[in-house]
Parts: structure tokens; sequence; C-alpha cells
């Protein structure tokens, strides 16, 4: 690491997940609010509703952290799918989904606990066919349950752990399935344009933010920020959902 470089390693990884989680619930708040009708709005509201891309590969590369630093990788999982599921009850309000029916979609949290078992079984020590074909599976689980950032989370999840130490490498590995998920959100007819250009920017931004800012080290009130962020995005859910009931 040169020092320039180091200069700019300014912030700990609890300031980092503030910084996310502000233009995260403006983002969401913006989405949620427009729905459909996003992409015939001015550019400057694509704007904002993309700026929420920020929090999501900041917090891949958490759980990657996480797998290494935690003490009790079982505990992590578990703590990961509880939240899975509680925040499925906010998720489901706010994208009206009927509780009658099977989801639509899953949220984020899925997405985050596949990652770290993705990473649990690719550091196994079963042989490496068994191991890519476990990874496969994993990330079809993403699939089959229509998770957030399907297949591609779980991949620049399992990407941060792996090229840990080789930073070029990683950042090809992200880039590349940055592009390939923003252009299949553009071909498909899910965004417009400008909001596929907007996807890319808000996650390299967010790339850059996380590899070239975040010194590794805690914040002041580990704990406290720990279970904050647990119960945070449940929470701005709600917030967005009563929202929706306001505004009709």
């Amino acid at each position: 690491m040169n020092e320039q470089t180091s200069k700019l390693k300014v912030l700990n990884r609890d300031m980092i997940k503030y910084i996310a989680i502000i233009p995260m619930f403006i983002g969401h708040f913006v989405s949620y609010i427009f729905g459909e009708k996003l992409s015939d709005k001015p550019l400057i509201i694509n704007f904002l509703a993309a700026s929420a891309l920020i929090a999501p590969p900041i917090f891949f590369s958490f759980i990657a952290d996480g797998y290494k630093y935690t003490r009790s990788r079982k505990k992590y999982a578990l703590r990961l799918f509880i939240f899975a599921c509680i925040t499925q009850i906010p998720f489901m309000l706010a994208n009206k989904m009927k509780f009658s029916e099977f989801p639509d979609e899953f949220n984020i949290f899925f997405t985050l606990f596949l990652g770290l078992m993705a990473i649990i079984v690719w550091e196994s020590k079963w042989k490496l066919p068994l191991r890519i074909g476990a990874v496969i599976l994993i990330d079809a689980l993403t699939v089959a349950f229509y998770t957030e950032w399907m297949i591609f989370g779980v991949l620049i999840i399992l990407g941060y752990h792996i090229f840990r130490e080789k930073p070029k490498i990683r950042f090809i590995w992200f880039t590349v399935l940055i592009l390939i998920w923003s252009a299949v959100q553009f071909i498909a007819g899910g965004v417009s344009l400008p909001y596929a250009l907007c996807m890319v920017f808000f996650t390299e931004l967010s790339f850059f933010i996380v590899t070239m800012c975040c010194n590794g080290k805690k914040g002041s009130h580990p704990t406290f920020s720990k279970w904050f962020f647990y119960i945070f995005y449940p929470a701005h859910l709600l917030v967005i959902w009563g929202a929706q009931l306001l505004i009709g």
C-alpha cells in the first residue's frame, strides 16, 4: 500500500456503514414511493433512487469481513437468517405483497446469508469440484427464491473473500459482475438507460469507498452499531410502508 492510498483510509467499519444507510434510505424511499412510474420521472429522481445502491456492495464486503473476524460463524449465519425472516414482513408490506401467497421476492438479508454460506463452503475441506458445485447450488437458491441481487450478490461476496489480498483482480471481478448485472436489468426492460448508468456509478463508488477509505477498524461502540444496523433495515422499510399508506 503506498502512502497516498493509506492517507485515504480514515473511516472505520461503522462509519462506512453509517455513510451507506443514508443514501440507502433516501433511494429506497424514492423508489418505493414512485414505483413503476420511476422511469417517467426526471433524471434527478432516478439519480436519487439509484443512490441506494451505494449500500449493498458495502454490506457485501462486510459479510466477507464478518466471516474472517467473527468469533462464531454459526452464530453469525444464524443471526443473518433470523433477521432475514424478520425483515421479510416489512419487505412484503413495502412491496405490497399478499401474505396469503408465497412471496414474489425475498429481501437482501437472504442474499447476505447465502453469500456467507458460499464462503463457508468455499473454505471447507471438500475437493474443489464439490466446492464449486455447492457454490453453484447456493447461488441457484437466490434464483429459486428470487432474492434481491440474485446470482450477483453471492458472487460479489465470494469475490470479496477470495480476492481479499488481490485488489486488482477483486476490482475486475466486481466491475464485470456489476456491468453484467446492469446490462441484464436494462435489456430485460426493468430500468431505463440513465438509471442503469446510475447503477454502475453508485456501485463503483461503493467499491471505492469500502476499498480505499475503510481502515478495517471497529467503531467506538461496536455492540450498539452491530444491532443498530440489523434493526435499521427492517425499520426503514416499515417507515416507507407507513409513508405509502399516508400518501395513498
